[in-house]
């Protein structure tokens, strides 16, 4: 038991040292921080032009006076300007010299209304907003010319009283914004997960490897039980991983404190569920043991440290395969494919966590579904064990099957 937890502190001590580490984490630290405060940075680097309101000439050709009351129209986003010099033509030659940046051309009459709206912008949010404000004043308008009282306006624009409940006693019913928290959510959630799986994984089957190929590991082994040496590896790294995931967090909170943003009140006070970030730790910590097991066995088939992108391919893809089909259940959590692959251990832990983030599913079938996946982790951990016994003392060309099956020889000729 003393050398499991030498071989922890030797993990974690090296991989908090490796200039490389140091610096990984210090650059996604300045990343994280800085896409928290963009839009900060954005608005201090615009010039006083940018900040301008855009020059909107209105051309009118209705009988309601439409161009005028956008005119006056304080509201809006944009300076509309009423242009009575002038055609639509002379009004779009205007806004080509530069005298305006848009063009409005306003025709029909107020329930028949038809704009035409005339720029050289690639930013379709423009015409939407300047859309919204012609419905805005149109609807004024035709209001006006009805003669309603305040009260019959009252009336049309109130809104409905509009109740959500659910048919079964105490049972929950997801709003739009709970759906909207959850999604975000899940997607920022089941992206760490898969970005937990890949680079940690690599990194123990690195370890692994790294030492195989300095000769460091037949001293090691000659000291330290090779099982004993792996279980500790993956501690330690997991380790590792929490203290740098830790780091990264803070830096998104400090981030998002400097930008105004209150994210841990929010998270807390606004319908975030914190059972879902339970359930997400608890996952990804068994999904780390399923791939990492399988990454220090990797590592331990392979005599060079070049080799291991090539050992660990076919478990980047399993990560990629249950990544991608978490991305697409994310609008169809309730999907039969889901469902059904949901319970095959090396997807359980993105697409358990989707269908609980963004479904609901019973608490039978979700301890059913852990059971699977912790008897999985144990299993699959037990079988790597033996292999990377008989592994370390391998070398020479690596070949997965050829591999496993000489360490598997190696293992019974140790005991």
């Amino acid at each position: 038991m003393n050398n499991f937890w030498i071989t922890i502190g030797h993990t974690v001590s090296k991989r908090l040292k490796s200039k490389s580490f140091l610096w990984s984490t210090v650059i996604m630290m300045v990343l994280i921080f800085g896409l928290m405060n963009v839009g900060t940075m954005i608005s201090a680097f615009s010039s006083e032009e940018e900040a301008e309101e855009s020059r909107i000439a209105i051309v009118d050709d209705t009988a309601s006076s439409i161009g005028e009351m956008l005119e006056e129209d304080q509201e809006g986003t944009f300076n509309y300007v009423n242009y009575t010099e002038g055609s639509e033509d002379e009004a779009l030659e205007a806004a080509q010299n530069e005298e305006f940046d848009y063009v409005l051309a306003l025709s029909g009459d107020a329930a028949n209304l038809e704009a035409d709206f005339f720029g050289s912008d690639s930013d379709f949010t423009v015409g939407q907003e300047v859309n919204q404000d012609v419905q805005r004043v149109k609807e004024t308008v035709v209001t006006s010319e009805l003669n309603l009282d305040e009260e019959e306006l009252e009336m049309i624009y109130s809104p409905v009283s509009f109740h959500e409940q659910s048919l079964t006693e105490g049972g929950d019913v997801q709003t739009e914004e709970t759906h909207m928290q959850a999604y975000w959510m899940v997607y920022a959630l089941v992206f760490a997960i898969y970005l937990i799986v890949i680079t940690f994984g690599s990194m123990i089957a690195t370890e692994v490897a790294t030492e195989k190929s300095s000769r460091v590991m037949e001293l090691i082994v000659s000291s330290v039980n090779p099982i004993t040496q792996m279980f500790g590896k993956l501690a330690g790294i997991g380790i590792v991983g929490a203290i740098n995931l830790s780091v990264l967090v803070i830096a998104a909170i400090l981030g998002y404190m400097v930008s105004g943003n209150d994210m841990v009140q929010a998270i807390f006070t606004e319908g975030a569920d914190v059972s879902l970030l339970l359930y997400a730790i608890i996952l990804i910590i068994l999904g780390y043991f399923v791939y990492g097991g399988i990454a220090a066995m990797l590592g331990a088939l392979v005599s060079r440290a070049e080799e291991v992108n090539q050992a660990i391919q076919p478990l980047i893809y399993l990560a990629m395969i249950a990544f991608f089909i978490a991305i697409f259940g994310l609008t169809t959590p309730d999907a039969a494919f889901i469902h059904v692959l949901s319970y095959i251990p090396f997807f359980t832990s993105q697409l358990l966590f989707l269908r609980i983030g963004m479904g609901t599913v019973p608490m039978w079938e979700i301890i059913l579904i852990m059971g699977i996946l912790i008897v999985s982790a144990i299993l699959i951990n037990v079988l790597a064990a033996r292999i990377y016994k008989g592994g370390v003392l391998m070398y020479g060309k690596f070949s997965f099957k050829g591999g496993i099956k000489q360490a598997f020889t190696m293992a019974k000729k140790e005991q």
